[in-house]
């Protein structure tokens, strides 16, 4: 199987929906997961039939900010969604007659001072599962300081925070294919500044049990992120 996701800076406009529509036809994810959709669940929700799916489920952005998606098919996957916040859609995934697995699409907090939330929701959702775990989307902040290149470094007790949630739920980082970015922005002078946000991270056990999955850094035109591939 594989999982999509993307944060897609807002789905308001059809040249969005449409690069979505195209790239979901073109990689044909058993799972699509989309962030930052800046508009009310039900009109996530009625993309199912367009982007080739028979079930989604969405969280609703707050004004401008925000917002989750997944969809998926039933005939050949089953989904159940777990407890759920404007950051984070938690799942158990299962396919036919295997074992279930936890997936959690998460967006990380924007601001600074409250990316502690997103690290301490992902340990309680650690302390309150035992079944192999894999975490995609923009978790907004690197591990590494050599994986921003351009203005605006992060600090190093930012990075501190993710390494220790990192840590405490015994994720490996998947690593990646393709661009050694997933945000880029232009900026004063025009440089650019490029980041990798957006990544895989799993448990040893869902890694043993998915000993060749991979991660694929995309393109996309419309929004300053680029899609991630893990299959």
């Amino acid at each position: 199987m594989s999982c999509l996701s993307w944060n897609c800076c807002g789905i308001g406009n059809a040249a969005t929906v449409k690069e979505l529509h195209d790239l979901t036809r073109r990689v044909a994810p058993s799972v699509l997961c989309i962030l930052e959709t800046q508009v009310h669940k039900a009109r996530v929700e009625q993309l199912k039939g367009t982007l080739g799916f028979d079930r989604a489920f969405a969280v609703s952005s707050t004004g401008r900010s925000g917002g989750l998606g997944i969809f998926w098919n039933s005939n050949n996957i089953q989904i159940d969604i777990l407890p759920y916040s404007q950051y984070h859609i938690d799942a158990i995934v299962k396919e036919g007659d295997s074992e279930p697995w936890r997936r959690t699409c998460v967006y990380g907090e924007a601001q600074v001072q409250e990316r502690h939330k997103t690290w301490s929701l992902l340990k309680f959702i650690k302390s309150s599962s035992h079944l192999p775990w894999a975490c995609v989307g923009d978790f907004n902040e690197v591990l590494h300081q050599s994986e921003h290149v351009g203005v605006q470094e992060h600090r190093f007790s930012q990075m501190a925070g993710f390494r220790e949630m990192v840590d405490v739920c015994g994720f490996c980082d998947l690593g990646f294919e393709g661009r050694n970015w997933t945000f880029e922005k232009r900026v004063t002078g025009g440089s650019f500044c490029r980041v990798r946000l957006d990544r895989g991270l799993a448990t040893d056990d869902w890694c043993s049990r998915f000993p060749n999955a991979s991660v694929r850094h995309l393109t996309a035109a419309a929004s300053d992120h680029q899609p991630i591939l893990l299959c």
